[in-house]
């Protein structure tokens, strides 16, 4: 049975999605039809999906290896076989059942600076329906006060401190094993950034994909009866999802995302998270080695 030799590790809104899509173009990659199958973090684990938003989940989460090496199926004479689920970088004993399995694995995660990155979940969650609080530092309030310890979804701090994420990895992994990169580098450089990507996987890195389209693009729905229709649809889509081929989904969704406007990030409550997250940036800009002053700034970065 084929298991992956490569996975999208994280962060969740941190360009995963597309990293996801661009790699499936490769005629050398296959890449997991299921993404956030979620097998590394559940596995072996007594997983209890509680609080808003679980479903999402239920309908794609596969905690058996039969069903998992199932997932691969498809695979022919692609030299790189890959899967993708964000939750593998934040969960604590990922990176030993990754290590169990496919110990020679590659692993690829992309990082956003955490503040935007929280954001962005937010208004992802809200506009899908499953975020109860309909201003975000509300519902910062709630995770910080513990009120959402127990959920699944829609946590958005803790998911946020990458150097221990990423400290637990390269504690177990090779270094030439990881491959790190900035939601800046895909917004700045996407070319660069995929090429690199290709080369790390040891495919051509001479394929140009197809970058025109947008992929998990957060924003507020303009129209009213859209937004509203789109969130109470919440459910339903989570059931229909596995049924629709990529191509369906992607049309869907790049005919919503058509209507939809930027919210603003408060300056304020930006750098009040930016702090909040200071020492583990600074730690993580040394475990890199790469600059992260630029996370830092009082500025918006979305």
């Amino acid at each position: 049975m084929t298991m992956p030799n490569f996975l999208i590790i994280g962060a969740a809104k941190g360009g995963t999605t597309t990293l996801h899509n661009v790699l499936a173009q490769h005629p050398d990659v296959y890449m997991c039809p299921v993404k956030e199958s979620g097998f590394f973090w559940a596995y072996g684990e007594d997983v209890r999906l509680q609080g808003i938003g679980a479903e999402r989940l239920r309908n794609r989460l596969i905690d058996d290896l039969n069903r998992y090496q199932k997932l691969f199926d498809g695979v022919t004479n692609q030299i790189a076989i890959g899967e993708a689920s964000v939750r593998y970088l934040s969960t604590a004993n990922t990176p030993e059942v990754i290590h169990e399995f496919i110990p020679g694995a590659r692993l690829i995660a992309s990082l956003r600076q955490p503040a935007d990155r929280a954001f962005s979940a937010f208004y992802h969650n809200l506009r899908d329906g499953i975020e109860p609080c309909s201003d975000f530092s509300e519902a910062i309030a709630q995770d910080q006060n513990g009120l959402r310890d127990h959920w699944v979804v829609c946590q958005y701090l803790n998911v946020g401190f990458y150097y221990q994420f990423l400290k637990r990895y390269f504690d177990i992994f090779d270094r030439n094993q990881i491959h790190v990169s900035l939601f800046d580098d895909l917004k700045e450089k996407p070319y660069e950034l995929i090429s690199s990507l290709y080369k790390f996987l040891d495919v051509d890195d001479t394929f140009r994909p197809d970058l025109s389209h947008r992929h998990n693009v957060t924003g507020i729905i303009r129209n009213p009866l859209l937004r509203a229709a789109w969130a109470r649809s919440s459910k339903l889509r989570a059931t229909i999802r596995p049924l629709l081929k990529d191509r369906v989904r992607h049309n869907i969704f790049e005919w919503v995302i058509r209507f939809q406007d930027k919210p603003l990030f408060s300056p304020e409550l930006r750098l009040e998270l930016t702090d909040y997250y200071r020492e583990d940036i600074n730690r993580l800009q040394d475990l890199l080695d790469r600059d992260l002053s630029h996370w830092l700034e009082p500025i918006q970065q979305l």
